[in-house]
Parts: structure tokens; C-alpha cells; sequence
């Protein structure tokens, strides 16, 4: 019920499951029929309930739910609620946390993308030589392969750390799935641009459903910044990410549907930053 209490616990039992909201792990054990010897159970530790609001960041428990941390980050992007009401169904972003699904790492989750995005970094808690202490690794170098990270086996993630905006940032987040509500992603794209007198001067990419990991499409990134906002612009841009990735297929989409709709993506991110109206289904409403 305390971080200390949890970061000696893990300390003890490093090979122990960390359980949340036991989301996606529980079906670990009731479809793949797993045992889990030991699991240390985070939910009720004070210190990482919480959302703390700070002047250039806001720091996100791991043991806050999704709905509340999707909430959190609205806050400051409200483009970010509509992209959250489509993670899973409310159900689940009510037990499930946003700290469980960065750290499970699947390469289809959805609130990594967005995070990368964001420039967010994790806050890594381990418990040594009789006192709590903690290191910070932006998400986008988290991974390591197919739900590896860098995670330590005495560390616990213990927190999400969020910049807040800046002026003139501009940001979309898309999902593509075969269904609109409560569904996993084939492709999950988010882009946060700034723009100045019509030239890109910052942009950060991040991309699911497309590598073993959530990716940051750096490659992109780099053919976006010092360019004039236009469609030249963005058609070097959609070539350069559908080249990045070399996406697998699978029964959500096949490989090529996957490189095509993250080209497309970029387009729609294009439409909307430059006043596009209806691009999205949420606008014919």
C-alpha cells in the first residue's frame, strides 16, 4: 500500500508478476492457462494513484487507471479524449492502467504511440542499499524488442512524465481498426508538429501496429523539420514512413494495408493541421 513497501517487495521477489489492473494478464491465465507463482499487486499504492500537475509537466502514477490518465492528459490536448474513448471499451480503461500498458510493451498498444509523441519519459523505481532510487528514460528508448524494455528486474515502473504543450504545438492521434469502439489497432499513429510561419520546426512521430515495438519514426521526423507545411512536404513525408517500417501481417491487416494507411495517416494529419474540415467520422456528426 506504499512505494517503498512495493519497491522492497520487489527487491525480494524480482522474478514476481507486477499485476494492475490485470487486464491483458489475466488472460495470460485464463486463455493461455498460465500459472503465476508470485504476482505483487500495485493498485492500492498511494503514492502512484496519483496525477501531479506540475508548471512544464504532469507526472502520471502507474497505478492510475486509463480513464483518469487519458482525463489527466486531455486536460492540456483535448484532442487526446476522443482517441482515448477508443482505447478498449470503459470497462477496461477503468481497471487497466496506463502504467500497465506501457510497461507490458505491446507493440499494439495504444497509449505508447501517443506518449512518443508527447516526448514522454518513465520514471524507473528500484529499492538499493536500504533507500528508493529512481532514473528517467524517454519512452521512445524504452523498448528494447517485442515486449522487452529496459526495465531492470528490481525496478518498478512507477510513473509516466508528460511535458506540457507548447504554443504552438499542434497534435492528432489516429486509430485504424476494424471496428470503431473496443478494438485493437492494426495501425496507431500520432503526430505533434510545430510550425512557424509555415515551416515544421519540431516534430515527433510515434507509430503501433508497425514494428515489434511502439516505434518513434525518426526517419520521418527528420524529413518533416525545416520544410515549408506543404503537400511537397507531405508527400516526401508519406514515402519516407511508409520505408521506415517493414510491418508484419496478421489477422487485423496485411503488411501492405499497414505501410499504406500509415501514408495516409500522415495526409490526414496534414488536412487537419491546415483547417481541413470533416476529416475525421467524428466531424459528420
Amino acid at each position: 500500500s506504499t512505494l517503498s513497501a512495493l519497491l522492497q517487495a520487489r527487491a525480494q521477489h524480482p522474478q514476481a508478476q507486477l499485476i494492475a489492473g490485470a487486464t491483458d494478464a489475466g488472460l495470460w491465465i485464463t486463455q493461455g492457462l498460465r500459472r503465476l507463482q508470485q504476482i505483487i499487486d500495485l493498485t492500492r499504492v498511494a503514492e502512484l494513484r496519483r496525477v501531479e500537475h506540475y508548471p512544464q509537466h504532469i507526472a502520471i502514477g502507474a497505478a492510475v487507471n486509463l480513464q483518469d490518465a487519458f482525463e489527466a492528459l486531455a486536460t492540456d490536448r483535448p484532442v487526446i479524449a476522443p482517441f482515448g474513448e477508443r482505447f478498449a471499451g470503459w470497462p477496461v480503461r477503468q481497471s487497466g492502467t496506463l502504467g500497465g500498458n506501457v510497461a507490458n510493451g505491446s507493440p499494439i498498444g495504444d497509449s505508447m504511440p501517443l506518449l512518443i509523441a508527447l516526448g514522454a519519459q518513465v520514471v524507473l523505481m528500484a529499492w538499493r542499499k536500504g533507500k528508493a532510487v529512481h532514473r528517467h528514460v524517454p519512452l521512445d528508448r524504452f523498448y528494447t524488442g517485442y515486449r522487452q524494455s529496459l526495465l531492470a528486474p528490481d525496478e518498478v515502473l512507477a510513473w509516466i512524465v508528460v511535458p506540457r504543450p507548447a504554443p504552438s504545438e499542434w497534435l492528432g492521434a489516429y486509430k485504424v481498426s476494424k471496428r470503431q469502439e473496443d478494438d485493437i489497432s492494426a495501425v496507431c499513429l500520432a503526430v505533434q508538429l510545430q510550425v512557424d510561419a509555415g515551416r515544421i520546426t519540431s516534430a515527433r512521430i510515434g507509430a503501433g501496429g508497425v514494428a515489434a515495438t511502439p516505434a518513434r519514426a525518426v526517419k520521418t521526423e527528420a524529413a518533416l523539420i525545416g520544410q515549408p507545411w506543404n503537400e511537397a512536404t507531405l508527400a516526401v513525408a508519406q514515402q519516407t514512413i511508409q520505408q521506415e517500417f517493414s510491418p508484419l501481417s496478421d489477422l487485423r491487416a496485411n503488411a501492405d494495408y499497414r505501410r499504406s494507411i500509415l501514408g495516409q495517416l500522415l495526409r490526414r494529419a496534414w488536412l487537419e493541421s491546415t483547417g481541413q474540415a470533416t476529416v475525421r467520422l467524428e466531424d459528420l456528426a
